[in-house]
C-alpha cells in the first residue's frame, strides 16, 4: 500500500483486511499520473493539469471519508464500479484496471471519483 493511500484511510474505519475492494481502489487511484511535459504546449498547460489532478486526490480522500461515515462496503464499490464512469473501472477479483477514454493521467481519479460518488447514499454523491 502506497504512503498516500495510507494518509487518505488515516482517518476513516477501513483497512486492508476490512475492506481490500475499496482499499485497492484508493491505492489505485494513488499512483502518480505520470504527466509527460512534452504534451503540453507550455509550462502553464502542464501545471495547470497537474494542478486539476491533485484536485482529483483531495476529491477522492474527502469522499472516502464520507464513504467512511456512511459505511460503505466492497460489494457496493463493485456494484458502483459497473455503471459509474460508464463502467470504465473493472475489479478482477485481485485488481482494479481502468479503460482509458483519451489521456488515462486525466481520467482515472475522476473514475475512481466516480465509482465512489455512486456508492454512497443518493443525496450524498450529488453533494460530494
Amino acid at each position: 500500500m502506497k504512503k498516500r493511500t495510507e494518509r487518505a484511510l488515516r482517518y476513516t474505519s477501513f483497512t486492508s483486511e476490512s475492506h481490500p475492494v475499496l482499499v485497492a481502489l484508493i491505492d489505485y487511484a494513488a499512483q502518480r499520473p505520470g504527466l509527460d511535459i512534452r504534451n503540453y504546449g507550455t509550462w502553464q498547460s502542464y501545471r495547470a493539469e497537474a494542478a486539476w489532478i491533485t484536485r482529483q486526490w483531495h476529491t477522492i480522500c474527502n469522499l472516502v471519508r464520507i464513504a467512511s461515515h456512511y459505511g460503505v462496503t466492497d460489494e457496493q464499490i463493485i456494484e458502483a464500479s459497473h455503471t459509474a464512469y460508464s463502467g470504465r473501472m473493472a475489479w478482477d477479483g485481485r485488481e482494479w484496471d481502468y479503460c482509458t477514454g483519451q489521456y488515462w493521467p486525466t481520467e482515472y481519479r475522476q473514475a475512481v471519483a466516480a465509482v465512489l460518488r455512486h456508492a454512497l447514499p443518493a443525496h450524498e454523491g450529488r453533494n460530494a
